[in-house]
Formats: structure tokens, C-alpha cells, sequence
């Protein structure tokens, strides 16, 4: 699992990037292991984007949110996802993207 930011890890052959990826706001890890009522979803959603919100007025933060349709999905757990993506939606500078869009930023960022 990596942090908040991406990182190049150097590889026998050429250097490879990284990007976030958690346990802790992870369906399969919450719902099906952890066996956590669907709320546990958002309330760990809202929890992380506030902490990485916050850490992010001196640098960019990624936070992902690790959902697969059959299980967050499912008619009782959707308003969870959808609750939470609403509620970072309505942040100022944050932006949804995608791994390449994140590592097309990362890339630009990084001096040649």
C-alpha cells in the first residue's frame, strides 16, 4: 500500500510510479473481511478527505477509493458512496481522476 502521494520506485530495469492505493477505504477490506456495517464506508471517506484536504495546502494529495460495483453497489451500500463523493465534490481544488490522468500529472511535475 503506498501513502497519499505518488512515488517512483526504482525497478533492475527501467524506474516505475506508483500511485496511492489503501486498505483502509476499501470495500472488499471493509465489507467482506472486516464484515463493517455500509456506513463504516462513508464515515472513513469523510474522515481520510478531510485529513488529506487539509494536508494538501502545501502540496497535491491522492486519495483513493477503492469501490467494485458488487459489493458498494449493492442497493443498501450505494448511498454511502454516493454521500461521500457528494460531500468531497463540494470541496474547492479537488478533482476526480483517473490512474493515467494522475500519473500524466505526476510525470509533468517531475524534472527530466
Amino acid at each position: 500500500m503506498l501513502d497519499d502521494e505518488p512515488v517512483v520506485l526504482k525497478t533492475r530495469g527501467k524506474p516505475i510510479v506508483n500511485l496511492p492505493y489503501t486498505q483502509e477505504c476499501n470495500d472488499v477490506a471493509m465489507m467482506l473481511i472486516q464484515h463493517h456495517k455500509a456506513s463504516e464506508y462513508y464515515d472513513r471517506a469523510i474522515d481520510q478527505f478531510a485529513q488529506l484536504y487539509a494536508d494538501a495546502g502545501h502540496s497535491a494529495r491522492v486519495m483513493a477509493l477503492v469501490v467494485h460495483p458488487y459489493i458498494m453497489g449493492a442497493p443498501h451500500r450505494i448511498k454511502y458512496v454516493r454521500n461521500a463523493l457528494a460531500h468531497i465534490r463540494g470541496h474547492e481544488g479537488v478533482l476526480f481522476w483517473t490512474g493515467e490522468q494522475i500519473l500524466d500529472w505526476y510525470l509533468g511535475q517531475q524534472p527530466r
